[in-house]
């Protein structure tokens, strides 16, 4: 292939990433229903807003294959961003567009998953 044919880095190939408007309960719940999956999301909720991390932060006990799908399944319902820099991705969670789109979503993943002592007491309902 010439030089000048060559695929510049501006010509990377983009990842698709649904907009906010897209997002789907859903699909987001059922990215959600997958442990490994989740455990990317919790790992995520503990980080700084805006922290991004590339595929092996993530310690996934799986293969390539199988963290290259569970990713993608959590970017294509749009709870994560990837960024393909081309040696390396690397992942943030959603956070402004998932709160947006589904509010109190992310506190409900993070209360949800914590072991059941460590769980606030659920509001009684006074049925009279």
């Amino acid at each position: 292939m010439p030089q000048d044919r060559m695929p510049q880095r501006s010509e990377r190939r983009q990842l698709w990433h649904p907009t906010r408007e897209e997002l789907d309960l859903e699909r987001v719940l059922c990215a959600l229903t997958d442990a490994h999956r989740r455990s990317v999301i919790l790992a995520l909720l503990n980080e700084p807003e805006g922290a991004r991390h590339s595929y092996p932060w993530f310690e996934l006990p799986v293969s390539k294959a199988g963290r290259t799908h569970h990713f993608r399944v959590l970017r294509e319902a749009g709870l994560l961003r990837l960024d393909d820099l081309g040696n390396r991705v690397l992942v943030s969670l959603r956070r402004d567009d998932i709160e947006a789109r589904f509010p109190g979503l992310l506190t409900a993943i993070a209360v949800g998953s914590r072991p059941a002592g460590d769980r606030p007491a659920p509001a009684s309902a006074d049925l009279g």
